[in-house]
């Protein structure tokens, strides 16, 4: 990941009071949890197929598959009994086979473990629910390895809880009241689960947008799967298909430690604020459905100037730290709106996606990204279940950081950020076919074209060839 150069507060704050109302949740899903096995199912489960969507679901999600199926009739009991569980397993492949550094091949894998609980149906606390995700992370990076690239990754589940057993993504609490009209969050949560965030991002491998466009999280204090800090967030829905959010998150660079366990308040740098509206149409008789998301966020963290120090010298040539600045923050636009409808499931059809996110380019490593894609899922004669993905994202790195390297360069000088040449701006091209092998299990054969690998010139642009594997138990 784009690691963030800023000095950071070492004053220790308490623990968000966030804490004492996740701990006693934890009891309450422990308490519980025992119970959920004894229902049994009266009626056989829906079905799982895209076909069985609702085509003005404005979600964005297909209806899980599995490759298991009901579990024998397990999986409905729980559900009846209150409890949702999945299991899935995610491997990327990626070979570099011309450009980079040097021409090779990695793997990544991820197990990932997700369980709801629903209060109403075990304790009668209606609308209130627990979440809670874990992971295993496993393999190499090859951006790292063969491109040395640390600005994308060609492999989006390479990354932070790679290098522990067990790791924990998120544990929260959940509120929501009659018709959706309020939703409330609170606990162990990624900022980006509810802010600049779509479903449809991670349908490509590459790292540059799946969950959030990559220069929000880049920064740190915007958490992303599988990082989190306490946190808490408010949703309203004063019409159907718009809604405005607003979330307050710990700004912790220590996230919660290699295990994700670590839920004290030290480290704590200061406080993110995500700010979002959203509009969610479904057009016409077909129902195409679009989200529309505006949002800000500003972080009370201190950070260093990227091209000054405090006596406003160049910190190139003083070799000073760059002076303080009192807070940072960023704007986003993104969209996505279904142009032409395949079939029934919220995203059978021809979709194009597009977004722009803009950071303090004082203090942000990257300051801005754009992007543009489109996923047309259903359109292959015989084949409803398969989709194509197009891509093309690129990243300009910020102008004060470009100076400072401009500069150690002419002096021969460790570059800023750990780079290989100056950094101006990156580019990714990826086009990916999935493959709908049978419900649960997906192979999407994919490529990258990476155009100045780590925003420098040093390396030439590079050709990665992927295969990604999904599999839902």
């Amino acid at each position: 990941m784009f690691g963030s150069n800023g000095v950071r507060s070492t004053t220790t704050p308490m623990l968000p009071s966030s804490a004492d109302f996740c701990l006693m949740a934890l009891a309450s899903f422990a308490l519980w949890l025992p119970q959920c096995g004894a229902a049994r199912a009266d009626e056989p489960s829906q079905s799982t197929s895209r076909a069985a969507g609702n085509p003005g679901d404005t979600s964005g999600k297909p209806p899980e598959e599995h490759l298991l199926g009901d579990w024998g009739g397990e999986r409905t009991a729980l559900h009846d009994a209150g409890l949702d569980l999945t299991v899935k397993y995610t491997g990327e492949t990626a070979a570099i086979v011309s450009g980079g550094a040097r021409k090779g091949i990695d793997y990544a894998g991820q197990i990932e473990i997700k369980a709801a609980a629903d209060l109403g149906r075990l304790a009668g606390l209606n609308g209130l629910s627990l979440h809670m995700t874990v992971i295993n992370r496993h393999g190499r990076n090859a951006s790292a390895d063969f491109l040395d690239d640390h600005v994308f990754q060609v492999q989006e589940i390479y990354g932070g809880g790679g290098d522990v057993g067990v790791h924990l993504v998120s544990f929260y609490a959940q509120q929501k009241f009659p018709k959706d009209k309020i939703d409330l969050e609170g606990g162990r949560i990624p900022v980006g689960n509810d802010f600049a965030n779509s479903p449809l991002n991670c349908d490509f491998m590459t790292d540059a947008i799946c969950g959030s466009p990559h220069s929000l999280p880049a920064k740190g204090a915007f958490t992303i799967f599988p990082n989190s800090t306490w946190g808490g967030r408010l949703k309203v829905k004063p019409l159907s298909d718009i809604y405005v959010e607003a979330g307050a998150y710990q700004v912790r660079p220590l996230f919660g430690g290699r295990s994700g366990f670590d839920w004290s308040g030290s480290g704590t740098t200061g406080a993110y604020f995500p700010v979002e509206i959203g509009y969610e149409p479904s057009i016409g008789a077909a129902m195409l459905v679009g989200h529309y998301k505006l949002g800000a966020t500003y972080d009370t963290s201190t950070y260093p100037d990227l091209y000054f120090d405090a006596a406003g010298d160049p910190i190139a040539f003083s070799g000073l730290p760059g002076r303080p600045h009192q807070g940072r923050g960023s704007v986003y636009v993104l969209a996505d709106q279904m142009l032409a409808r395949a079939g029934k499931g919220p995203t059978d059809g021809i979709i194009v996606m597009g977004g722009y996110v803009h950071s303090s380019p004082a203090t942000s490593p990257l300051e801005d990204l754009a992007y543009a894609g489109v996923l047309a899922s259903g359109v292959v004669p015989g084949r409803p279940k398969d989709a194509i993905g197009l891509l093309v994202i690129g990243v300009k790195v910020s102008g004060a950081l470009e100076g400072t390297q401009e500069l150690e360069a002419m002096r021969n000088l460790p570059l800023m950020n750990m780079a290989d040449g100056v950094q101006t701006r990156e580019t990714v091209i990826e086009a990916n076919y999935d493959i709908h092998v049978v419900d649960g299990f997906h192979l999407m054969p994919d490529f990258q074209y990476v155009i100045r690998p780590g925003a420098a010139t040093r390396f030439p642009n590079a050709v990665v060839i992927g295969l990604k594997v999904g599999l839902s138990l």
